[in-house]
């Protein structure tokens, strides 16, 4: 009878923390994407760069695959981190992404990295936006005013 007890009381526990552990199997995710638009071949020629923008700290590089692909795996959820393109040749950084930010359960992978220097940033746009809204104010108040 106590064999029985012990098997039943061990088999609640185990049920009854299986939920905790799922909750907390996720820990860590992916960061991944392309430099196909900024670097040149050979890739071999480039690193990406992983950086902890809340300590500056590079936590992963790695040189650009033969299709100049990259994928950052076992990075820690909960930090925003940058992706930079890192020239050997020139040794400096070429251009960067980011930030992005990896949270559990909603988004623990990011695939569609797209380094891409060349590209205008959406902030200038809004910020051109802006410009072009305040200026079209100005205008219109001017004009009613004579």
């Amino acid at each position: 009878m106590a064999l029985k007890r012990a098997l039943a009381v061990g088999l609640m526990m185990t049920m009854g923390l299986a939920p905790l552990a799922a909750q907390q199997a996720v820990t860590t995710g992916t960061i991944s994407g392309k430099a196909v638009d900024e670097a040149k071949k050979p890739y071999s020629n480039y690193v990406v760069q992983l950086r902890d923008i809340s300590t500056g700290q590079i936590v992963s590089s790695q040189t650009l695959d033969p299709q100049g692909l990259f994928s950052f795996t076992n990075i820690e959820l909960s930090k925003r981190y940058l992706v930079e393109l890192y020239s050997v040749r020139r040794s400096k950084v070429v251009c960067s992404e980011g930030p992005y930010a990896l949270t559990a359960p909603s988004q623990e992978t990011k695939a569609d990295v797209n380094i891409d220097c060349g590209a205008t940033p959406a902030a200038l746009w809004l910020l051109a936006a802006g410009a072009g809204t305040a200026a079209a104010v100005v205008t219109a108040t001017a004009s009613g005013s004579k």
